[in-house]
């Protein structure tokens, strides 16, 4: 029994002096893919204090303590073991706020952040008022996160999209058009292992959006052809660390997407509205658009009326964006989260006459300081 315990002593020692040798020896890890998130690098004492300012030898610890978790050897297999102990052994509802209904991955937002809402739904007044004063249409057209679909179902708590919906009904100025989305989507029109939804099955979404823009195009007869990118993991597959089959990325094209050109105005670039090469990126989704980009104007070269519409939108919009584009000689694209509106008025010329189309996801609208003021 004694040389039991003193083997069992000895292991523990081993491993206890031996993981942390391992991972400083080993090269740092640059980002995490599973994640999707850069990882904590080695740094002296010295140079955090430089990048750091005002940082005392405890905040240096804390430091340290997350970059030896972030360089852990095998880190993201014991995610994945930790996450199925918690959810499957200890019989947790959820792991870090990411849980699992069915085949679905959602994360938990259960309460409704009215300052955060509110102050987003100013900036939106604000732009409006000072830069789009023509005689274009301005929509608003709230996207319900999977939790809407999910959170009830499965037991777990979730504000209502009624109550999301009032506010941003009682805050927007009149001539601002709003459009619920809801009931023009199911649980199956979003990725089971991401937060957005299949641009392929948002076609009756487009539709309504064109229809209260004024266009009487419909998007159902553009005559799309569907290609499709298999085994892909989005976000919530590497953030919930649970097992989950993987989803298809599809996309739509035809000949007027083919043509159409995408002008970056930050990085003076062009490029096409779906970018291949991202399918073999850290977030695949990033084929929509070029993925997180501040500013894009899409030029399309079918359409030569000179109508403009304007889209302000969060990430949901990179994949709607393509099928809003026949009516249009160009869709400017403003991500306000990256760009001020001061800045993107200077950049792009944007017409006071041009259709404004507000389109935000609820947890986007529900998290504070989002959006550059």
């Amino acid at each position: 029994m004694k040389h039991r315990t003193l083997i069992i002593i000895v292991i523990f020692i081993v491993a206890l002096v031996a993981v942390p040798i391992s991972t400083l020896a080993m090269p740092d890890r640059q980002i995490s893919e599973v994640e999707r998130r850069p990882l904590a690098q080695a740094m002296s004492y010295q140079e955090y204090l430089k990048s750091h300012y005002g940082a005392e030898l405890a905040d240096y610890f804390a430091y340290l303590e997350t970059y030896l978790l972030d360089q852990f050897p095998f880190r993201d297999d014991l995610r994945v073991l930790t996450a199925m102990a918690r959810v499957y052994g200890l019989r947790q509802r959820d792991n870090n706020m990411y849980y699992k209904v069915g085949e679905h991955l959602s994360k938990l937002d259960p309460v409704i952040r009215e300052n955060a809402v509110q102050s987003a739904l100013s900036l939106f007044n604000e732009v409006c008022r000072t830069y789009f004063s023509g005689q274009g249409k301005h929509v608003f057209a709230l996207i319900p996160d999977k939790n809407a679909f999910m959170a009830e179902s499965g037991g777990y708590p979730h504000f209502q999209y009624d109550s999301f919906l009032e506010m941003v009904s009682s805050e927007l100025d009149a001539q601002t058009q709003i459009l619920p989305l809801l009931e023009y989507l199911s649980l199956d029109d979003y990725y089971r292992t991401d937060p957005h939804w299949d641009q392929t099955k948002l076609l009756a979404v487009a539709d309504a959006l064109l229809q209260m823009l004024g266009v009487r195009n419909d998007a159902q007869d553009e005559g799309y052809e569907t290609h499709v990118h298999s085994s892909y993991f989005g976000t919530f597959a590497g953030q919930a660390a649970l097992p989950v089959k993987p989803d298809e990325l599809a996309w739509l094209t035809n000949e007027t997407l083919d043509q159409a050109i995408v002008y970056d105005a930050i990085t003076k670039q062009t490029a096409s509205i779906y970018q291949t090469d991202k399918l073999e990126g850290t977030d695949p989704y990033d084929l929509f658009l070029g993925g997180a980009q501040a500013l894009l104007s899409v030029k399309n070269l079918k359409q030569l009326n000179g109508r403009q519409l304007v889209v302000f939108r969060d990430s949901y919009g990179s994949s709607m964006v393509p099928l809003l584009i026949a009516d249009y000689s160009e869709i400017v694209v403003v991500d306000l989260r990256y760009v001020s509106m001061s800045v993107a008025a200077g950049l792009v010329d944007i017409h006071a006459d041009a259709d404004v189309l507000l389109l935000y996801s609820t947890s986007v609208l529900n998290s504070p300081g989002a959006f550059k003021q």
